[in-house]
């Protein structure tokens, strides 16, 4: 029986509307694939999600530019303001609310760094209805690394059979299944709701 839920929070709490942003500041569809190269789509993107600092190190900075110096101003502008460009789903209190008022843990594990989850806890109004959270940030792991699963289930005593993930990323999901827990590829709310009603959960 699912008594754990366990949510990420990039495109299943908020969107990461990278694009959205970019096209508002006027950038033409070959500036933005430059600037998304350099950052989102970077691997190096995941580092971010490391740091502990509270601001974003001038060395990531740097890093990021390098990957195109033409556009090292742009590629700055975008990374400093880099809290700006996800936005809260208007389900997203509702949804934990039902949860929780169903009797079940609610919990998040979602890679974010210091500087950027800062401004998501000020910001995002369903932080006080979880019951916990795991932040890449906190232990200097990221999913899909084993490690940040491992922290969640020792930390909050969880049973891995009695929990479901919910993850819009295939290869967090895939990381999460060898612990046990039962797993759904978010694609949208109706259809998580589908799939958390077929493992029973009440919603």
């Amino acid at each position: 029986m699912i008594k754990v839920i366990i949510l990420d929070i990039g495109n299943v709490l908020v969107h990461f509307g990278w694009k959205e942003y970019l096209e508002k500041q006027g950038y033409d569809e070959d500036m933005i694939s430059r600037i998304a190269h350099a950052t989102v789509f970077n691997p190096l993107w995941k580092e971010l999600d490391r740091s502990k600092s509270e601001t974003i190190p001038e060395e990531l900075k740097d890093k990021f530019c390098s990957m195109d110096p033409e556009i090292t101003q742009d590629i700055r502008k975008y990374i400093d303001h880099s809290f700006e460009v996800v936005w809260e789903y208007d389900y997203a209190v509702d949804f934990i609310k039902t949860l929780k008022e169903n009797g079940y843990l609610v919990y998040l594990l979602s890679n974010y760094g210091k500087a950027n989850f800062k401004y998501a806890k000020e910001n995002f109004k369903f932080f006080p209805f979880v019951d916990g959270q795991v932040i890449s940030y906190e232990l200097n792991h990221v999913k899909p690394e084993p490690e940040i699963y491992q922290y969640l289930i020792e930390k909050y005593h969880i049973k891995p059979k009695e929990a479901v993930f919910l993850d819009d990323m295939k290869e967090n999901i895939e990381a999460a299944k060898p612990f046990g827990f039962h797993t759904i590829l978010f694609t949208g709310l109706e259809n998580a709701i589908g799939k958390l009603n077929e493992l029973g959960v009440n919603i």
